[in-house]
């Protein structure tokens, strides 16, 4: 029995070239290496060729925002990606990222995150076989082996993001200056004519089964803050940010502190308002002025102090977390087709 419409890989259009070799054709497309983090929180490197639907589904995964995904409302609207063009013109620093996960996040320092097109994703005969269900896939019953359909679904979004961001000729003219779209067979740039083809295939696909990508595509640009704050509350352990923006201690006292000065700047000019008012002859039998002034002095003496806690408490268990490793030192281990590294932790605050 034939897969479903659904299941298919729907687009056509080649414009990368076609490789003579088939056993070329399989390979070539990918990375050298690729790393990921094993369960234990280990990063490793492993060999795409030898695993490849190990490879796919890491490369294609969305990670935790995929737990969020009903969140995500608070992080950005549904609309399509803006084009290139225009977050430039904004001012925004457009920054490779090789993570799905990370893919049109966007930074309140105006760094916007954008994952560039993988070779093997242009490719329809590669994504045919190795993206495209087959008669045994998990989608029918009884399920026989681990269906393609997220991962696909996940591709695809990925790409109309793309017909959204390289829209003109000077988006396509960025887009080649990032290293966001790959080269030829012969290493050249992309066709401007074989892209727009390329892009209204994608188009197409969309207007006719709106369904076939993956939701999270749907809200393009996500405020990265937001994300992290969804993250804090909903997933363990608590409190935990979805990307950290600071590698060392330093850098977490300063932006902390940054913000607990602004704020104690402040309440110093409320507590002296408050102390013209006490100084007046109508406010000082004022009961109510004279408890709200109380509560507010003790929330002035205790309030920074605690906040000041917290930072320090976030630093130590950031330390805490990390001793072991800090501890036990750089060393590796290889396994079959990979290699294993456990080195000195990049410390984050």
């Amino acid at each position: 029995m034939a897969p479903p419409d659904h299941a298919l890989w729907p687009l056509e259009t080649e414009v990368i070239g076609k490789t003579k070799e088939k056993e070329k054709l399989d390979t070539d497309a990918l990375p050298a290496t690729y790393h990921y983090y094993e369960a234990a929180g280990r990063r490793a490197v492993g060999n795409p060729a030898e695993d490849m639907p190990a490879f796919l589904r890491r490369e294609l995964s969305l990670g935790d925002l995929a737990a969020m995904m009903r969140h995500l409302w608070f992080a950005g609207a549904k609309r399509p990606a803006m084009p290139l063009h225009s977050h430039v013109a904004m001012g925004r620093e457009i920054t490779v990222t090789e993570r799905m996960d990370l893919h049109l996040l966007w930074d309140n320092k105006g760094k916007l995150f954008i994952k560039p097109v993988p070779r093997f994703l242009l490719d329809p005969a590669f994504c045919r076989s190795n993206l495209q269900c087959t008669d045994a896939c998990a989608c029918y019953s009884p399920p026989v082996e681990r269906c393609r359909g997220i991962p696909r679904r996940v591709a695809l979004g990925f790409l109309y993001t793309y017909a959204c961001l390289v829209s003109s000729e000077s988006d396509f003219y960025v887009a080649n200056e990032k290293r966001l779209l790959p080269c030829t067979e012969n290493d050249k740039p992309l066709e401007w004519a074989d892209w727009k083809i390329l892009a209204r295939e994608l188009l197409r696909m969309y207007e006719r089964e709106p369904n076939i990508i993956h939701p999270r595509f749907l809200r393009a640009e996500l405020r990265l803050s937001r994300i992290n704050i969804i993250h804090r509350f909903t997933s363990l352990p608590l409190f935990n940010p979805y990307l950290r923006g600071r590698h060392n201690y330093g850098s977490l006292f300063r932006d902390n502190l940054t913000w607990l000065t602004g704020a104690t700047v402040f309440v110093a000019l409320v507590l002296t308002a408050m102390q013209v008012g006490l100084a007046t002859e109508r406010l000082q039998g004022n009961a109510a002025f004279q408890q709200a002034s109380y509560g507010f002095t003790i929330f002035a003496i205790l309030g920074p102090l605690c906040a000041f806690g917290l930072v320090v408490l976030d630093a130590l268990f950031h330390l805490v977390k990390d001793l072991p490793s800090l501890l036990r030192g750089p060393r590796s281990r290889t396994a079959p087709g990979r290699t294993i590294s456990i080195t000195k932790p990049e410390i984050s605050a």
